[in-house]
């Protein structure tokens, strides 16, 4: 089975590993925590060529359809499809990345994501575009109940930056006289993150710009562009770090010409708020002290009733 050799059914596995629920329905923070710590177990249980343990994620009646359109129906027969793959081929390294999880019903959750295998003696690296579909069980365990591969993993930059959808919306942050807002919406062909920030101190505009992040493909990683209304001008490049927490290095330049640059970190606060802290920061010669602010999710406008001028013509189109 072409699929096994690439090793890509692993990566269905990460979410399949005995999620323990909670009583209540989990939130999406919850599940990503989930997601990830399972995925750490299956590389575990694939490294050490464990087919039963793998063929345990699944539920009885599991599921799996590879590339090529072959179709597994049940554990045992994923379990010794596994087995079988153990026997003839060489050890190797996976990696899995989740690019979206999304609750669609009570005790149901869809994930995709990308796999890559790595052969031990420097053969080709194979990828493998994936979704699967979990289900909770009657005694609060999640596991598979179906895994679809697609094509060989050539994800567009918006499938990439969904690891960052998270920003999207509307944040602030305010005291006594400082008020921060921030917009995060994608572009319109989706491949990129747009922010738009304001901070007013009192009823005046003390500062605004822009903030752009898209794929860098030749060095695989988010790369961020920054303006803003004094003339500064930043760019630099995204890391996630194994506590979850996301980095970027920015350095550019002022209106003057000096050379800046700063540490930024993202910390998801929850569902609804982020702290996001500044370290290393320097202008020219000068060392600057660090920052930490934590910016709140806001609730959506309401929405403008159309007129009736603008329901005729609405009505005539």
């Amino acid at each position: 089975m072409n699929s096994l050799r690439g090793c890509s059914l692993f990566l269905f596995l990460l979410c399949g590993l005995a999620l323990v629920a909670r009583a209540a329905e989990p939130d999406s923070e919850t599940l990503e925590k989930l997601v990830v710590e399972a995925a750490d177990r299956f590389e575990k249980a694939f490294a050490d060529r464990d087919a039963k343990a793998i063929g345990k994620l699944f539920t009885e009646e599991a599921e799996y359809v590879d590339a090529s359109g072959l179709v597994l129906h049940g554990r045992d027969a994923i379990t010794a499809e596994y087995a079988a793959h153990f026997e003839v081929t060489a050890p190797g390294g996976i990696s899995i990345e989740v690019v979206a999880i999304r609750p669609v019903g009570k005790g149901v959750l869809t994930e995709e994501g990308v796999s890559t295998f790595e052969s031990p003696d420097g053969g080709p690296t194979t990828q493998t575009r994936y979704t699967a579909t979990h289900v909770r069980q009657e005694d609060g365990t999640w596991m598979i109940a179906s895994l679809r591969e697609l094509e060989d993993a050539v994800m567009t930059p918006h499938e990439r930056l969904k690891t960052l959808g998270w920003l999207v919306g509307s944040w602030q942050e305010e005291d006594e006289s400082t008020i921060v807002r921030t917009t995060w919406k994608w572009s319109d062909n989706e491949n990129f993150l747009l922010s738009e920030f304001s901070a007013r101190d009192g009823g005046t505009v003390v500062l605004e710009g822009t903030h752009r992040i898209g794929w860098d493909a030749e060095r695989k990683q988010f790369r961020s562009w920054i303006f803003d209304s004094t003339g500064r001008a930043v760019d630099g490049w995204w890391t996630e770090a194994d506590d979850g927490v996301w980095r970027v290095r920015l350095s550019g330049v002022d209106a003057e010409g000096e050379r800046i640059q700063t540490a930024a970190t993202y910390f998801r606060d929850g569902a609804d708020a982020i702290v996001i802290a500044q370290e290393d920061r320097s202008e020219g010669s000068r060392q600057l002290a660090g920052s930490s602010h934590r910016i709140v999710r806001q609730p959506p406008g309401p929405q403008t009733a159309a007129t009736p001028e603008q329901k005729t013509s609405t009505d005539s189109n």
